[in-house]
């Protein structure tokens, strides 16, 4: 039985589940289905939030559009958004957008025990700025100094 030959280093998930997508011939669903995942980046946040991607057939790509204006002012914009995806996508994926009038969900806002919260800052640090800060001369710079170490100390740690 031959043995399989070592890999150098392991690869990711998702460079072998493409890997076997070109090889059995899916590479361009891959790359249809990549539409959904950069489109707020193409076509902005304000697009996005207005227009979104349905499907895609044959090249045919159709958009549900929030409201008539948005349609109307997006019908402008079918060839540069096209040709903006083609770009990214690093191939001519889409050769036709259909704008249709549909509903488009907004983005959730965040719950609000999701937005991390600033914490109070303790006497104890409010010495240590107040020692750091005492040594400028300058009132102006001496109050834009101590503004920036409570802004820091106060904002929420990335973990």
């Amino acid at each position: 039985m031959a043995r399989r030959q070592k890999m150098r280093f392991p690869l990711p998930l998702g460079d072998i589940a493409r890997q076997e997508f070109m090889v059995r011939g899916l590479g361009e669903r891959l790359r249809e289905a990549e539409i959904w995942r950069i489109w707020p980046e193409v076509v902005g946040p304000t697009v996005a939030a207005r227009a979104i991607p349905l499907r895609i057939i044959k090249g045919t790509l159709t958009v549900a559009v929030s409201s008539g204006p948005w349609m109307q002012e997006l019908r402008f914009l079918t060839t540069m958004m096209r040709d903006k995806l083609n770009e990214r996508l690093g191939a001519e994926v889409v050769s036709e957008i259909i704008l249709k009038a549909g509903r488009v969900d907004q983005a959730a806002e965040p719950a609000p025990e999701d937005v991390p919260r600033k914490k109070r800052l303790t006497a104890r640090q409010l010495a240590l700025i107040d020692g750091l800060s005492a040594g400028i001369i300058n009132p102006e710079t001496r109050e834009a100094f101590a503004d920036l170490m409570k802004a820091s100390l106060k904002a929420p740690r990335s973990s």
